[in-house]
């Protein structure tokens, strides 16, 4: 073999094993955590002027996931649009959205995050939580007839 094959083949076997060590740390140190599973646990319908609770489970990993980054409910009716965010202000944050109405979730239990609402029109209402850990954001929708 000349002395150019034998350096070219030293570097190959080199970045193989670099990339392979690589790889192994990412998943020994949680680089790269499993995705979020979020449950939106809503009631179908609501009376009016009567609290509800409005829940999300929160699951990584086949655990629960406790202490989420941030908790967040936003709820509109149907008719009208929930508030667009303009490119210019980039993504939404939680402070954003609470500035917006969103209403925090309290941790009740362990993945169980939870907040209490009370419909005062009668109407169908669009609830959607915003779930962020870490760079995972999740925006599960559900509706709810409020009479």
């Amino acid at each position: 073999m000349s002395g150019q094959v034998r350096w070219f083949m030293s570097l190959i076997i080199l970045v193989v094993l670099t990339v392979a060590c690589s790889n192994q740390e990412q998943a020994q140190t949680g680089e790269m955590p499993e995705m979020i599973k979020v449950e939106l646990m809503v009631p179908d319908k609501a009376s009016l002027h009567k609290p509800v609770s409005l829940k999300v489970k929160l699951m990584q990993g086949g655990n629960p996931l406790i202490h989420a980054d941030h908790v967040q409910f936003q709820i509109w009716n149907n008719l009208e649009d929930p508030p667009e965010v303009s490119p210019e202000l980039g993504m939404m944050t939680a402070e954003k959205l609470e500035e917006q109405g969103a209403l925090k979730a309290s941790e009740t239990d362990e993945g169980i995050y939870q907040v209490e609402y009370t419909f005062e029109e009668p109407g169908t209402y669009v609830v959607q939580a915003h779930v962020t850990h870490g760079a995972m954001h999740s925006m599960p929708r559900a509706t709810v007839e409020a009479k």
